[in-house]
């Protein structure tokens, strides 16, 4: 008899404690006790959509109420950090956005590691055209004594590729990657270009400090600095001046600051609740050296991400007259830190003619979007529209039409969407992808007419 009393209070304790499990959730969510930090990467949850009769009976409340309720759910964040850190761990892996866990604990984002695999890889075609587009800036800017040049700074696939883990890694042809076959066109085309990506290679094994973090994606601050140090020591040689001197006068060891954040960004992504062991990363303590007949350039940078950790070491700030960063050719920056402003908003002719020098900086990863429309919209505004002109444009139209195509192809939903579009118009699945890839170029075109 007590044995089965004993029994019931088990299933009974069980019970309460399964009760306690579900219902500590919906307090959370009504009357929230425990304040959650948001998850790195994410957007905050959406309020839940106010309800009316209208959006009720026309199905829209209950469409939007279901997911906005699953990202308010008490614990949300906790609990996909509970999964996260399972995952990371037991199995050693991260299903979190594109975060790739690869040898020796080296963090990935399956961007770069496609970029070095090639799989982002434009075309020859594509590539031929941009890079005689730039050709065509690089040599009108000339005219007005603004130098342009191309930077490529090294990508954590390509710089870290041994870490890469081998499932991952495909057999690479030499001209099948962004990279080499604009390294090869700037070449051939006899294109200003620092070659950031081979340099970092060559210094890799003698370098003292990390170049680059295992837990993040971009330069470390002495990577930032060695790069910003070797733009200038180019911008001297490509301008015949000498700038202000940079000197290393010490270094600051530190495992990781807020301000030093980025060596920890693919981290920061997994959304685990442990750190994820990381060397000490060297800051460098600089000090910057002018007199009177040093030259302070004007100078813009277009690129990706990867010119803010050039900004952090404050070498911009003491080696140019005045510097700007567009970054992705849409934000721009210093002013974008004290309110958002945009390269749209700015006469870009305007702007291009204060400067004295202008450098398209981009990683491997950047690649598929570089030059990031400014050479395009450039080129339209010195271009005259001649035959040359409308020979080029009509290879840029057959060449985004192919490779829209070929996108097509390679998307499941979007040529599923179209095959589908082509039954109710009573036409061939060849004429829909090709009318959509007209839309697609037509786009392109008046937007870059409306920037």
């Amino acid at each position: 008899m007590a044995h089965s009393t004993n029994i019931v209070r088990v299933k009974h304790g069980v019970f309460a404690i399964f009760i306690v499990i579900i219902t500590i959730p919906l307090f959370q969510f009504g009357l929230p006790f425990i304040k959650e930090t948001n998850l790195n990467g994410v957007d905050p949850a959406p309020p839940l959509p106010e309800f009316s009769t209208a959006t009720w009976f026309a199905g829209d409340y209950q469409k939007n109420y279901e997911p906005a309720f699953e990202l308010n759910t008490g614990f949300h964040n906790t609990l996909v950090r509970v999964h996260n850190q399972l995952n990371y761990t037991v199995f050693g892996f991260s299903e979190v956005g594109d975060v790739v866990v690869g040898k020796g604990n080296y963090l990935f984002l399956n961007s770069y590691i496609n970029a070095y695999n090639g799989k982002d890889f434009l075309g020859s075609e594509y590539i031929d055209i941009q890079t005689e587009k730039i050709k065509f800036v690089q040599t009108e800017l000339k005219k007005k004594n603004i130098a342009l040049f191309v930077a490529f700074a090294p990508g954590k696939g390509s710089f870290y590729s041994e870490y890469i883990p081998d499932k991952l890694k495909s057999d690479i042809k030499h001209d099948s990657t962004n990279t080499a076959c604009y390294k090869k066109m700037f070449s051939e085309k006899e294109i200003n270009f620092l070659d950031l990506n081979s340099y970092f290679l060559s210094i890799k094994k003698n370098e003292k400090h990390p170049l680059y973090s295992n837990t993040g994606v971009h330069w470390t601050e002495y990577g930032s600095y060695i790069a910003g140090k070797k733009i200038v020591s180019y911008i001297e040689k490509l301008r015949n001046i000498n700038m202000t001197e940079i000197k290393l006068q010490s270094f600051e060891m530190l495992s990781l600051s807020g301000n030093h954040s980025s060596d920890y960004d693919a981290a920061s992504l997994m959304n685990v609740f442990s750190s994820i062991s990381h060397p000490e990363y060297a800051i460098p303590k600089l000090q910057f050296v002018s007199d009177s007949t040093t030259a302070k350039p004007r100078f813009l940078c277009i690129s990706d991400s990867y010119f803010a950790g050039i900004i952090n070491t404050k070498i911009p700030q003491n080696v140019f007259t005045d510097y700007h960063n567009w970054l992705y050719n849409n934000g721009v920056l210093p002013e974008g830190y004290l309110r958002k402003k945009y390269v749209s908003e700015l006469d870009a002719k305007k702007e291009i003619e204060k400067q004295d020098v202008i450098c398209l900086l981009a990683t491997d990863a950047s690649l598929a979007q570089f030059p990031f429309g400014f050479i395009n919209k450039t080129y339209e505004l010195y271009a005259k529209k001649d035959a040359a002109y409308y020979a080029l444009k009509n290879r840029e139209f057959h060449c985004s039409v192919t490779r829209t195509i070929q996108n097509i192809n390679g998307n499941y939903s979007w040529k599923k969407a179209l095959v589908e579009n082509a039954k109710k118009k009573g036409i061939s699945e060849t004429d829909e992808f090709i009318l959509n890839a007209l839309w697609v170029y037509e786009q392109e075109q008046l937007k870059l007419k409306n920037e």
